[in-house]
């Protein structure tokens, strides 16, 4: 069922499916809620889904101008206040978070700001790093080839998303993310590339976790690689980690049967 609430001056849109323990499931950069469709499936048999649309994307509204430079005010904490909402709306005092990707990084800083409401949480494909120097020019250059061509620069980022020995045989997937992206406003995306630019490093949410901690991981991760995890692996006091070879930042579509029966397992541990 989709459901919105109005936070801030726009109205965030999410859906819930099914009843039992709550798991949130939070979509990354140039994606929605409509990424877990097969997830959900199979999840909502067990517990009660719950899947927003970050601002910005999806069905949610754009987030406004905030900052003395006048930048879209799309954060990782907004996002995390705004999901926070939503539980509140729904009755759950506690939940379970995966977040892919961006979506990771609003997971970590739900986490930091909503502690007591954490059971656990999965980083699938997604780092507690904050962006190194080179990543936040890339950024900026992000920014700026969307202002120019907002499809062009999505025609390139995505097929990157996959495997390179996955591009030519998930075509259907990948047009799939591109019609998602294409239907993000440009507003929409710059707000969230200043969002992930301007996060702050959340390894202490990891070293501080007293509750389980999933690691989904692409071997052939062109966005998050690989070698910057292993660090943060060992930081919480209960680590579980998926390691995937021939898989990129895309898992629930390049290997979807590994990473559900995965969240599957971690839901049932906690």
């Amino acid at each position: 069922m989709i459901q919105k609430i109005e936070y801030k001056d726009f109205n965030v849109f999410f859906r819930v499916e099914g009843n039992g323990e709550t798991i949130v499931l939070v979509h990354g950069f140039c994606e929605s809620m409509e990424i877990w469709d097969d997830f959900v499936k199979v999840l909502s048999q067990r517990y009660r889904v719950i899947m927003p649309d970050l601002p910005g994307h999806g069905m949610t509204g754009d987030p406004g101008q905030s900052g003395a430079a006048g930048e879209l005010g799309n954060t990782m904490e907004m996002q995390a206040e705004a999901i926070n909402e939503i539980l509140k709306v729904c009755g759950v005092d506690r939940c379970t978070m995966v977040g892919h990707s961006m979506g990771g990084y609003t997971t970590l800083a739900f986490a930091e700001l909503f502690s007591e409401k954490i059971k656990g949480f999965c980083l699938f494909h997604s780092t507690a790093m904050s962006d190194t120097e080179e990543k936040r020019l890339d950024r900026d250059r992000a920014i700026e080839a969307i202002k120019k061509d907002k499809n062009t620069f999505l025609d390139g980022l995505v097929p990157k998303m996959f495997a390179p020995s996955n591009v030519s045989k998930m075509k259907k997937e990948i047009d799939k993310i591109l019609s998602i992206a294409k239907g993000i406003s440009e507003t929409g995306l710059i707000a969230a590339l200043y969002g992930m630019r301007n996060r702050i490093d959340r390894q202490h949410v990891l070293a501080e976790a007293d509750y389980p901690v999933l690691f989904i991981i692409g071997k052939d991760d062109m966005l998050i690689p690989l070698d910057r995890m292993y660090s943060q692996i060992v930081k919480p006091g209960h680590s579980e980690v998926l390691i995937l070879s021939g898989v990129g930042h895309m898992g629930f579509y390049e290997a979807p049967e590994k990473t559900l029966f995965a969240i599957g397992k971690f839901m049932e541990q906690i």
